[in-house]
């Protein structure tokens, strides 16, 4: 049986609900060997795009430069799979090369124009997933 998920998406006012509850996603890009390389990371959504900063030399920033494809999810609902909810994208993502948009993600993840403290000298890039498809789900909007 199809299930119908505009039924059960998120409200734009849910959809920021869950976003703001939930601080970290699971990114996944896909490596060289073609399989997903799915990990979690601390986000913040900026002008459409979910943004994280990671190594450069990061098995996922060498994915996205490879294929400059990846999705992502955030959800919340913990043992209880009646209480589930959460949201997934898919679409192109990139290492971010603009300094402007670079301190927009950092204000946005720090609060301030930094990276993170303390990386012990790795060179430091962001990553923006733009979104091609979002799709939502609230299973506690199923019927009992």
């Amino acid at each position: 049986m199809t299930r119908d998920y505009d039924k059960i998406a998120l409200t734009e006012d849910e959809r920021a609900g869950l976003l703001g509850q939930m601080p970290v996603m699971r990114f996944a890009s896909v490596g060289p060997d073609g399989l997903p390389h799915v990990v979690p990371v601390a986000f913040a959504e900026v002008n459409g795009k979910l943004c994280f900063e990671t190594d450069d030399d990061a098995v996922k920033t060498k994915n996205v430069r490879a294929t400059r494809k990846a999705a992502a999810v955030v959800d919340a609902g913990a043992d209880d799979y009646s209480q589930h909810r959460g949201i997934m994208w898919r679409g192109g993502a990139s290492v971010v090369h603009d300094r402007e948009f670079e301190k927009q993600i950092e204000r946005a993840l720090f609060g301030t124009v930094k990276s993170i403290p303390g990386a012990d000298g790795h060179q430091r890039v962001k990553i923006a997933l733009t979104p091609e498809s979002e799709i939502s789900w609230d299973f506690r909007k199923l019927p009992r």
